[in-house]
């Protein structure tokens, strides 16, 4: 089950996404970020999506708290000139983190582990 995280970030390539995918285990659901990547005209086509998870629970922040194991992307600032991407995302209900890339890291996530 997948869902909606912060506004895309326009490209050369199309619209990159952010979103949260969730699963559920033995010790219950767990939520980590994915990236996939839109047409710039017609957004509802995925052009590309990573199989692999961008971000997934790791740190006694992300995993312990009011609903544990969560990390929920909740916005980003993306700097035109050097492409970086700051991702503020939910950590376990509880704080807020921070994680740091770039689009062509993402751009090549994606294309180094297609879906």
């Amino acid at each position: 089950k997948i869902g909606p995280g912060p506004i895309p970030i326009e490209t050369e390539e199309g619209w990159l996404l952010i979103y949260h995918g969730v699963i559920n285990t033995c010790n219950g659901f767990v939520y980590r970020m994915g990236s996939a990547l839109l047409d710039i005209d017609q957004p509802w086509k995925v052009i590309l999506r990573s199989k692999d998870y961008i971000l997934a629970p790791h740190e006694l922040y992300e995993c312990i708290g009011d609903v544990p194991n969560v990390t929920f992307p909740c916005a980003t600032l993306t700097d035109a000139d050097t492409g970086r991407i700051a991702i503020y995302y939910g950590c376990a209900d509880t704080v807020t983190g921070l994680a740091f890339t770039t689009v062509e890291e993402l751009m090549n996530h994606m294309k180094e582990n297609p879906l």
